[in-house]
């Protein structure tokens, strides 16, 4: 049944990056007395777009502001035709009034495959509704204070091309027309909900991507566990995608990614706010069925696959610990219902006890693990295996899992998932998460056939610009959930962290507990708020006078248990039967046919046309006067250090002086000789010193040293030559020879040409003759007509044209 499932998508196909429908780039708002007028263009103003907004419509349903524009897309000439006619036809005669002009191509921070991604760095907010007309709500400006302090200019990205809340594997496996975005990670999907079938989306090129769910978001002390739906706190998908930049185009480009999951336990849990360091954790509710968890591990079967291995962080013999049982038991009782070869692997490490623990080395047995992880889940790869791996296969990458790279399959697919978890899911995770990238980034390089083996020290450049990347996204998670940065990073768990270090991981520490006791309630609030948990009604409770948001975010809180559907409340089957059958492929990828298997071709021309969008002029801005140091390549952090070797896969120490040794006393030059001995200078030889061992001299090098000599001796002054030997005559007469010849007589200033004899003009002209009027045939010699007269001799006796080669020799020969 599982081959069934999937004979209809697993064929061979060529994976390619395709952009999604091209979006508005420049945005310019109008404002007349009645209507807001939004007028849309891509960068060569080619295609334009406009949107009527209706000013004097009653509050309520936001879809009542805005008007549809029959008229469709524009070209420059139109649009300016257009705003000078809306211009001349306002109602109070006042004309259009040029609100905000806003450009979506600043900020870019990444590039893949000629897809940008873009940064939000600022926002602006205007009203829809007229003053006059409709006036504001007592309570308005309370709640826009409310939404805006979601800082949407702070870590908040975009692209027009690359669609960021799938990943690489999903989009390359994919139609653009069959794969919708997942909205789990659209935190303005509610802002997007009545515009949507009017705006274009589009999306990037990366080398670290974070998504955070935004389902159950919050802050660190009062989003804890996870809800009703198996949704988990601080739930973040990372993707590390490796991609070989000698070609822009997303058509050709190779690719590799790697997925990770970090997110909170999955059960009903939380801590007591009145304490603020160290609260204690409690179980807020049983769950004998693990309900939590099952909802939750069966979301990342059906978007990631099988096998999934959950690495637990949490401290032994602590607070901390009802955690670490409360999860192993979940995870026990679900494999229960699971066939053998899916069941949820469960890692328990405790770091903080193995750092404690000098004779131990955090980084190595966290290594092991992850290494242990990564051959089971693989990653993704575009492109077929390359031709030199399979002549000579290395043991590792063979044992590498996933699928693909068979059957005619080109590339190949990640199947599975790591999670990483600890308390609050930050700096430890962080830490084991950048472990288990760089365990990847080695098998990525190699598959790209960057790396002679799948293997990357510690100290090289390339791992330490990641483990700055992953610190970057960790600080970022960090900042938005726990309201610091990092705390304890890398470099605090293999015990290379300085005392100013230290001081700052007690400074962040600080930072954090003064945010979680004073800032995050007003944080949370405006979550609720921006993500549409909270809705503003007349007639109902304002969110700042309820006592608390549990009822939120927790289904079965505010919903009769009748009304939840039997099937989902089954505490055996947790799982869908059509899941189990796609495993260990993601089931959506099964269930969507990703793979190359376009149901319906034509589907892609029933779409009205809309503007295109040239990957090479969006990274490049040919339409814009920029130079080098403006693009995003060109800023990109560099490998090359100050080292002898300057690859970047290789370990670089830190240079240190030599030791004190004793100035040698060099012997004789001519003692020199030996080619087998090594000489002793001062107690070390001459290959530790040099690094090389001295030996006689070939007699071709003595050649060349003794007229290196020679010359030497010819330009030394009369004082000097007094006080060496003798040159002999016979050197003296050849290197008087040695001088400069020129072709051209005079200075710099005017040059003579040099005189061309006759027979040079004689040979020069005959070429050109024959450049215009072609070859002039001769009749051949007497020697030549014998040798051919041999050859036809000898060929008559394979060929029985013999008669009639020769009479054809002998009249040309007339």
């Amino acid at each position: 049944m599982v081959e069934e499932c999937k004979r209809g998508i697993l064929q061979p196909v060529t994976a390619a990056l395709q952009p999604v429908t091209a979006a508005l780039q420049k945005i310019v708002l109008y404002r007349a007395i009645n209507k807001l007028y939004v007028v849309g263009s891509i960068d060569d103003h080619t295609y334009h777009r406009i949107l009527k907004i209706d000013r004097t419509a009653s509050h309520g349903d936001a879809c009542s502001f805005v008007e549809e524009d029959e008229g469709g897309e524009y070209t420059e000439i139109e649009m300016k035709e257009l705003i000078r006619v809306l211009d001349q036809c306002t109602v109070d005669g006042r004309g259009l009034e040029k609100v905000a002009t806003a450009f979506g191509i600043v900020g870019c921070v990444a590039n893949i495959g000629g897809h940008m991604i873009y940064e939000i760095e600022d926002t602006s907010f205007y009203p829809i509704s007229n003053p006059s007309s409709n006036p504001a709500h007592p309570c308005e400006s309370k709640y826009l204070k409310i939404f805006q302090n979601v800082d949407l200019s702070s870590n908040f990205y975009f692209s027009y091309s690359y669609d960021l809340s799938l990943s690489l594997q999903c989009q390359m496996r994919s139609n653009p027309n069959h794969a919708p975005s997942c909205m789990k990670f659209v935190w303005n999907e509610h802002l997007l909900q009545d515009l949507k079938g009017r705006v274009n989306d589009r999306s990037i090129y990366v080398t670290m991507i974070g998504r955070r769910s935004k389902e159950f978001a919050g802050t660190r002390f009062l989003k804890r566990g996870a809800n009703d739906e198996g949704h988990v706190a601080n739930e973040v998908e990372t993707e590390q995608v490796v991609h070989d930049a000698s070609t822009t185009l997303h058509d050709s480009g190779r690719y590799t990614s790697f997925l990770q999951l970090r997110g909170s336990v999955p059960s009903f849990w939380s801590q007591d706010l009145s304490q603020v360091i160290k609260p204690g954790i409690t179980i807020d509710r049983a769950s004998p069925f693990s309900t939590p968890a099952a909802l939750h591990f069966a979301s990342c079967f059906k978007r990631f696959g099988a096998p999934i291995t959950c690495l637990n962080l949490v401290k032994r013999n602590s607070k901390e610990s009802p955690l670490s049982v409360e999860l192993e038991a979940s995870i026990a009782y679900l494999n229960q219902f699971l066939p053998p070869e899916h069941h949820i692997r469960y890692v328990h490490k405790d770091m903080s006890h193995i750092f404690r623990d000098t004779s131990m080395d955090v980084m190595s047995i966290l290594e092991t693990v992850v290494e242990h992880s990564f051959k089971a889940t693989g990653f993704f790869h575009n492109g077929p295996e390359l031709y030199c791996h399979k002549l000579q296969p290395n043991p590792d990458y063979k044992a590498v899992g996933g699928y693909g790279y068979r059957n005619g399959y080109v590339g190949r697919d990640q199947t599975g998932i790591l999670r990483v978890n600890c308390v609050d899911c930050l700096d430890r995770t962080n830490t084991a998460q950048f472990i288990a990238g760089k365990c990847a980034l080695g098998y990525q390089l190699y598959a790209l056939g960057l790396l002679s083996e799948p293997k990357l020290p510690f100290d090289c450049d390339a791992v330490r610009i990641l483990e700055r990347a992953y610190e970057d996204l960790g600080d970022t998670v960090a900042v938005q959930y726990g309201g610091s940065q990092l705390v304890h990073r890398v470099q605090t768990y293999d015990r290379s962290a300085q005392f100013v270090t230290k001081g700052r991981d007690l400074l962040q520490t600080i930072q954090r507990y003064y945010r979680n006791a004073f800032t995050d309630t007003d944080k949370q609030m405006a979550i609720n708020v921006f993500l549409g948990v909270f809705k503003p009604k007349e007639g109902t409770t304002d969110i700042w006078d309820l006592p608390t948001d549990y009822y939120l975010h927790h289904t079965l809180a505010r919903v009769p248990l009748k009304c939840v559907e039997p099937q989902e409340l089954s505490h055996t089957k947790w799982w869908s039967e059509s899941l189990l059958r796609s495993l260990p492929l993601p089931h959506l990828q099964v269930e969507r046919k990703l793979v190359g298997n376009i149901k319906n071709k034509n589907e892609q021309n029933q779409f009205k046309r809309t503007a295109s969008m040239d990957s090479f002029d969006e990274v490049y801005k040919t339409f814009e006067l920029t130079d080098f140091d403006s693009l995003l390549s060109w800023n990109f952090a560099q490998t090359m250090q100050s080292h002898t070797d300057t690859s970047p896969f290789v370990a670089k120490e830190k240079w240190q002086p030599p030791a004190t040794v004793t100035k040698p006393n060099l012997p004789d030059p001519s003692t020199l000789c030996s080619s087998t001995e090594q000489t002793d200078y001062g107690g070390i030889t001459t290959m530790e010193a040099y690094g090389f061992e001295l030996k006689e001299p070939s007699s071709e090098d003595m050649r060349l040293y003794e007229r290196y000599a020679c010359l030497h001796s010819h330009m030394l002054t009369k004082s000097e030559l007094s006080s060496c030997e003798p040159t002999p005559q016979s050197a003296r007469d050849e290197l008087a020879k040695w001088e400069p010849k020129h072709l051209y007589k005079g200075s710099v200033f005017s040059i003579e040409p040099p005189t061309v004899s006759l027979k040079d003009e004689a040979i020069y002209e005959e070429a050109a003759r024959v450049a215009q009027t072609g070859v002039k045939l001769h009749p051949p010699g007497k020697e030549s007509m014998e040798q051919y007269m041999l050859y036809v001799k000898l060929a008559s006796k394979q060929l029985p044209q013999y008669a009639k080669g020769r009479a054809t020799a002998d009249m040309f020969f007339t």
